[in-house]
């Protein structure tokens, strides 16, 4: 199988800033499935018009989940074989609330918050002369603040979307506990969607107020250096 995965440009010490990027970088790790990354940083190039996507012997496919799904079934990985009924609906919660509300709060920090826009400016200038680099940051703002202002999340005034965000990053935390991983003691979903959303934010430099709460919680930062550090042999060996 000739598989081709293509993502934004890697940040932060990271193979790439796209945060479902990584965690699709991240399950293919543990899968032990070989792939070959491709840097584009134009979305709109996708099959769905967003990334990551990938090509998979010439089929190209959109959605991480979807992507995940499809190489699952072809390769006989399944992260989340042997959960109960209820490790496996904890896990979908937690993808869910990550994904579709931490996210909004990602895309916030990055594109929208003063400092996150600072970053992403410092970004967007390694690969772009200046003065593009600046419109191309201004253009990624104003889109994202139209855009979470129809999801709801931009309604709202910074200090009431930090505490939304707070209240995810506790909860994470809360869930994981004493355990290695949110389900127990293996890696599930949940773990790789978490890794994927809030890794760029503890790694980042920004000071943005979700990525500063990530960084101040010990015991999350070391759950999420667990999941980092977790490879193919570590996942298979605890399936």
């Amino acid at each position: 199988m000739e598989l081709k995965v293509f993502t934004f440009s890697p940040a932060w010490g990271l193979p790439t800033s796209g945060p479902f990027a990584l965690k699709l970088l991240k399950w293919l790790d543990l899968a032990g499935l070989p792939y070959t990354q491709m840097i584009e940083d134009l979305p709109q190039k996708g099959p769905k018009g967003k990334n990551p996507w990938v090509e998979i012997d010439g089929e190209r496919m959109g959605d991480t989940e979807l992507i995940i799904a499809t190489l699952a079934r072809r390769s006989g990985f399944d992260i989340d074989a042997g959960l109960t009924p209820e490790q496996a609906a904890l896990s979908h919660v937690v993808r869910r609330m990550i994904e579709e509300h931490f996210h909004m709060v990602l895309e916030w920090e990055l594109f929208v918050h003063p400092a996150g826009r600072a970053g992403a400016r410092e970004i967007a200038a390694r690969a772009l002369p200046g003065p593009i680099a600046t419109a191309a940051t201004g253009y990624l703002a104003r889109h994202f603040s139209r855009q979470l202002h129809a999801r709801g999340l931009a309604r709202h005034i910074p200090e009431v979307i930090a505490a939304k965000a707070k209240a995810d990053i506790a909860a994470i935390e809360v869930l994981v506990g004493e355990r290695p991983f949110v389900t127990g003691a293996r890696l599930s979903m949940a773990d790789v969607s978490a890794y994927g959303l809030l890794y760029p934010m503890a790694r980042w430099t920004m000071r943005t107020p979700a990525a500063e709460e990530i960084k101040s919680r010990p015991k999350l930062m070391a759950y999420l250096e667990r999941v980092h550090s977790t490879r193919a042999e570590d996942a298979r060996a605890a399936a």
